[in-house]
């Protein structure tokens, strides 16, 4: 299929999916089962392309007001209910800067087990500048979010807990599931090392591609692990990202980690659906 046809895809299917409207005349967008409200969150604003105020709330009483435009976000104009909010609210216009703390902010009302609502509105600040703010490809990208979906989500099931570190029998038996995880990425991880675990030291790709990431976790493994706290809803936390850094135009670096272990990659061009398929596969 075209990847040019699949923005036009995901847009006839949300127009063909139910929508359930609320007084006041809020949607809902994402239901107490959703495997992913988050992922709901960032696809209304993909959607919008003419400048509007986005308000979303969660049923659990958490709010959040975005002004969005061109498929960015361009800031934050009111936060009810969420902590650590000042630094986006404080923006006139959100930078790379805010996003990690902007993340924060839809984990924080697009909580699991809550409905989350969306009520849509004229801009907070003026303005429909769309060559500012974060663009939403970028947060997705950063949280292994597909925003063109094709195809009706699964059934509802219902929300297991999150996905827990491995017990220390089985870091030993050496089922930290990174191994699994790069074998399932297959020719898209171009190099990749584990470091910590039972699998400590194990390497694959080009051995200048892998002391380069080599390099770059000696230096920087306390920033990163910072980076997945900040991303976890509780430290220590399972969890993959995509990170900005590249090694080689055209690739970038996926960071993951499960229990001790953690695992640094060069992914080749553009593979976030493969990394987000193979990470549940690791996980399963």
């Amino acid at each position: 299929m075209n990847r040019g046809t699949l923005p036009i895809l995901a847009r006839l299917h949300s127009l063909q999916t139910a929508t359930r409207i609320l007084p006041g005349g809020g949607r809902v967008i994402s239901e107490a089962t959703d495997r992913n409200p988050v992922a709901q969150l960032l696809r209304v604003a993909n959607e919008t392309m003419l400048a509007r105020s986005l308000r979303f709330v969660s049923s659990a009483g958490p709010s959040l007001t975005l002004d969005v435009a061109g498929r960015r976000i361009l800031r934050v104009t009111d936060a009810q209910g969420l902590v650590d909010a000042e630094i986006c609210l404080g923006a006139e216009v959100l930078e790379d800067e805010h996003k990690d703390e902007l993340i924060k902010l839809f984990q924080g009302v697009a909580a699991l087990r809550h409905e989350l609502h969306v009520v849509s509105g004229p801009v907070g600040r003026g303005g429909e500048e769309v060559s500012v703010g974060l663009p939403v490809a970028l947060l997705a990208d950063l949280l292994l979010i597909e925003l063109n979906v094709t195809e009706p989500d699964e059934d509802p099931v219902e929300i297991v807990e999150e996905v827990a570190p491995p017990t220390a029998e089985e870091i030993a038996a050496g089922e930290t599931g990174l191994s699994g995880f790069a074998a399932a990425m297959g020719p898209a991880l171009v190099a990749w090392l584990i470091a910590g675990g039972a699998e400590d030291g194990r390497t694959d790709g080009p051995e200048e591609m892998v002391s380069h990431l080599q390099g770059f976790l000696d230096d920087e493994r306390d920033a990163l692990e910072r980076q997945f706290d900040i991303l976890s809803a509780t430290p220590g936390e399972a969890i993959c990202m995509i990170l900005g850094a590249t090694l080689v135009e055209g690739h970038s670096i996926v960071g993951a980690r499960l229990g001790p272990a953690i695992l640094l990659g060069v992914i080749e061009g553009d593979a976030t659906t493969a990394t987000l398929a193979a990470w549940k596969a690791a996980l399963r």
